[in-house]
């Protein structure tokens, strides 16, 4: 038996090159087919010449006996380029390998308590069917035709799994002028931010969208640290609509031209859950919008394409697949959303598993009944998660409903304010016990203590009106929960997703005008929620581009304050990999590195576990596969196999 070794450049000859269509198609090189050895000629045995005999003397006559079997005449020499007999017998199929591809010499991070580190995986077809000792490995599953890739000591780990995130929001934001501050950013005030609008407004998108639109802001990471105003954004442009999303997601900051075309004035009312900004003592939108108010503002921007959306999704894709992901997640997704998705994934255009949590009140009457995909499996890598939900905003932007009141009210609100809801209690406990009768599991975005104080309510009402239906409730942001909350949520069943990097991103902001010292040291507060065993997940802060591991990773091993409440390096990983498998319902076939699961990994630089939380950034993600098959290529050595 022979298999080939080959370096982590090298990849199977037999390779479906859109596979890679996504990222670095160029750094993965097909590695030519071995010429098979001619089979040598054997010259034909000249048949000995008959020896004469004496005649035989008459006798009575007797039965004829056989002639002896006459031996076949010998094949003809091969001769180069001629025909091959049509009449010969094809030649017997090798025997299928044993495994399809062997990784040997690597650091594997399975993530299984049975056996937590390991050497070599092999893989067959779409699973794994071993994990191991190098040498045991290729002596048990290396036959004929299997695939032997070193990876030269290089990293493994499970890939790694979304818990909360937008998808296709990813790709929008890349092609926005981008507005995030230092580190993520280089927008240090509010100079620096107005030039980044002016110099995108005069490129090709602005032109043909009409708008000028910028992602990532946070007033509380600027030299000034004040709220942006119409005012500021008249100086880009008084003619035409410009706008920017804030870090939040909850929050905008419109241009005059922008409040015109959405229909906001003086005159205008606060919907739900939302408020419309006011100049100081008069009724004039003074251009900040928060939560429902934003999301109606934003339902003004012209609508893209189809092609162009489905662009989005691709480009968001490609930034998930390079940050080392195999599933992604599309929260609160519309039926725009669900519509879209399906007809990529008819389209066979995705390359990850997509579980997205269908935002209840728009999409919820959608969902009951839907033929193209369904909770418990996927089509063309699509599947319904759960639904959504959200109960109110985030601390940063003073939208968190809290029980007590932020350090500082923002300019113009009462001197006690506390945030606000996002839905009345009828509304969160309707949503909840409609989810639990539907069989849906529930994900709620709620980060002040007072929104969490509703979510708990409504997910009591909604088992005791179901309680034969345990539905794993998510309760995602959870910034200032309180220690009671957690207790309840722990006899609920429910789970957690924190956001880490926003404690970094915003301390000195959250500290000093926002929570203060003792609520901000307990921001977010990952520890208490894993001492108490409730399922504790990690998802990257939105206002990134880039969705990467290693920087969650970072924020909650180690806090700018709050030691206490910081993950030791397992249980980070384990957060971003094995725990969201665990909620999703996939722990079976995801999250680990076990004979049995999908051979879904992810091929880095450096052990995570092995790096100090301050170097975490410069670990690269140099591959990643897809059930078996290479679905990404980093430039520094590619992933090591395609199929």
């Amino acid at each position: 038996m022979r298999s080939a070794q080959k370096s982590p450049l090298s990849l199977r000859p037999l390779v479906v090159a859109t596979a890679l269509a996504l990222a670095a198609p160029a750094v993965l090189a097909q590695t030519a087919a071995k010429p098979v050895p001619a089979t040598p000629v054997v010259a034909p045995t000249p048949a000995p010449k008959p020896v004469a005999t004496p005649a035989p003397a008459p006798a009575a006559a007797k039965p004829a006996t056989p002639a002896a079997p006459t031996a076949p005449a010998p094949a003809a020499a091969a001769v180069p380029g001629a025909p091959a007999d049509p009449n010969a017998a094809p030649p017997a199929p090798p025997p299928p390998p044993l495994s399809d591809i062997i990784l040997t010499n690597g650091d594997v991070i399975t993530l299984d308590d049975k056996r937590p580190s390991a050497q070599a995986i092999a893989i067959k077809g779409t699973k794994i069917i071993a994990v191991g000792k190098s040498k045991d490995i290729l002596a048990r599953w290396k036959s004929e035709g299997t695939e032997v890739v070193d990876l030269a000591g290089k990293t493994v780990v499970p890939g790694f799994i979304d818990a909360w995130g937008q998808m296709s929001r990813l790709g929008l934001a890349t092609v926005a002028a981008q507005l995030q501050s230092p580190p993520e950013g280089s927008v240090a005030d509010v100079n620096g931010l107005l030039r980044a609008l002016r110099d995108w407004s005069k490129g090709d998108l602005a032109q043909r969208f009409g708008w000028t639109i910028g992602f990532g802001y946070d007033d509380s990471r600027l030299r000034e640290q004040r709220p942006l105003s119409r005012t500021d954004l008249d100086s880009v442009s008084r003619d035409k609509p410009v706008l920017i999303v804030h870090a939040s997601g909850r929050q905008v900051v419109a241009n005059s031209e922008a409040l015109k075309l959405a229909g906001i004035t003086r005159d205008s009312i606060d919907p739900p859950g939302g408020t419309i900004g006011r100049w100081p003592g008069s009724k004039e939108p003074d251009g900040v919008l928060d939560g429902a108010a934003a999301t109606a503002l934003l339902g003004t921007l012209p609508q893209l394409s189809k092609d162009e959306r489905m662009a989005m999704i691709q480009q968001g894709q490609s930034l998930m697949l390079q940050n080392g992901y195999t599933t992604a997640v599309e929260a609160r997704a519309t039926p725009d959303d669900l519509a879209l998705y399906t007809q990529a994934a008819d389209a066979g255009l995705l390359k990850l598993d997509v579980a997205f949590y269908a935002d209840l009140a728009s999409a919820g009457s959608v969902l009951k009944g839907h033929k193209s995909i369904g909770p418990k499996y996927y089509k063309s890598r699509l599947r319904l998660a759960g639904v959504s939900f959200a109960l109110d905003g985030v601390a940063e932007d003073r939208s968190a409903w809290l029980t007590q009141p932020y350090q500082l009210p923002p300019p113009g609100k009462r001197t006690k304010f506390a945030g606000y809801p996002g839905a009345t209690d009828e509304v969160a406990t309707e949503l909840a016990t409609r989810a639990w009768a539907n069989g849906w599991q529930v994900a709620v975005q709620a980060n002040g203590d007072a929104a969490i104080d509703q979510f708990i309510g409504a997910i009591r009402a909604a088992a005791a009106k179901h309680p034969a239906k345990d539905r794993h409730p998510l309760l995602v942001g959870a910034q200032t929960i309180r220690d009671d909350q957690l207790d309840a949520l722990k006899e609920a069943g429910a789970s957690l997703s924190f956001a880490p990097q926003r404690l970094a991103m915003s301390r000195p902001a959250l500290g000093d005008y926002l929570l203060g010292p003792e609520r901000t040291a307990r921001f977010a507060p990952v520890g208490s929620a894993r001492q108490r065993g409730i399922t504790t997940l990690l998802h990257a802060d939105p206002a990134l581009v880039a969705p990467s591991p290693f920087g969650v990773m970072a924020a909650a091993i180690k806090r700018p304050v709050g030691e206490d409440q910081q993950l030791a390096p397992l249980d980070a990983l384990k957060a971003l990999t094995l725990l969201p498998a665990r909620q999703l319902g996939e722990e079976k076939i995801k999250g680990s590195i076990a004979a049995g699961k999908l051979a879904d990994i992810t091929v880095l630089s450096a052990n995570p576990l092995k790096t100090p939380a301050d170097k975490l950034g410069e670990i690269r993600v140099t591959g990643v596969v897809k059930e078996g098959a290479a679905v990404f290529g980093g430039p520094d050595g590619g992933v090591p196999i395609i199929r």
